[in-house]
């Protein structure tokens, strides 16, 4: 019977890990102008992979329910990185937290001018990616007037550069 008690004590421990899974890399520039600015695309592969790992390592002891969203991170050519967190989904504020301090305190890739512009899809506990969904953080509909539909037709680096 105590071993029941342990185990049921145990129990809210494991279920309230966060287990974040990523489920696709959007480049939210044309993959020439992209190349163009990173020249080399092993420095932006080894930023993203760091972050990926590193952000995985730290959520998992904060609690969270199902979501999704994307990462949206922008890298300009002074080293400088900002990134936002954009979801249809309520996205616990210690989760959202995490994931863009870590984007922003990362030493960023080489970018030769303006900035790189990409976004990290992902699902947290198991929720799926909407495929038919563009991210576009809500601080960027503010900046470029523009209010979802209509949004695909604005320059993402424009924006950023505009929003930071």
């Amino acid at each position: 019977m105590k071993y029941i008690a342990m185990l049921l004590m145990l129990f809210p421990l494991a279920a309230s890990a966060s287990d974040i899974e990523y489920l696709m890399i959007k480049m939210m520039q044309p993959k020439i102008a992209t190349m163009k600015k990173v020249g080399n695309i092993e420095g932006m592969a080894k930023y993203i992979k760091d972050l990926e790992i590193d952000i995985k390592e730290k959520i998992s002891g904060v609690e969270s329910n199902a979501n999704w969203g994307f990462l949206v991170i922008a890298v300009r050519n002074d080293g400088k990185i900002k990134a936002w967190l954009d979801s249809d989904d309520e996205v616990p504020p210690a989760l959202a937290k995490i994931m863009t301090n870590m984007a922003e305190s990362r030493t960023a890739f080489p970018v030769k001018d303006g900035a790189v512009v990409f976004a990290l899809g992902y699902g947290v506990n198991g929720a799926p990616l909407p495929t038919e969904k563009m991210p576009f953080p809500v601080e960027w509909k503010k900046t470029s007037g523009c209010d979802n539909e209509d949004c695909q037709a604005v320059d993402a680096e424009e924006v950023v550069l505009k929003s930071w």
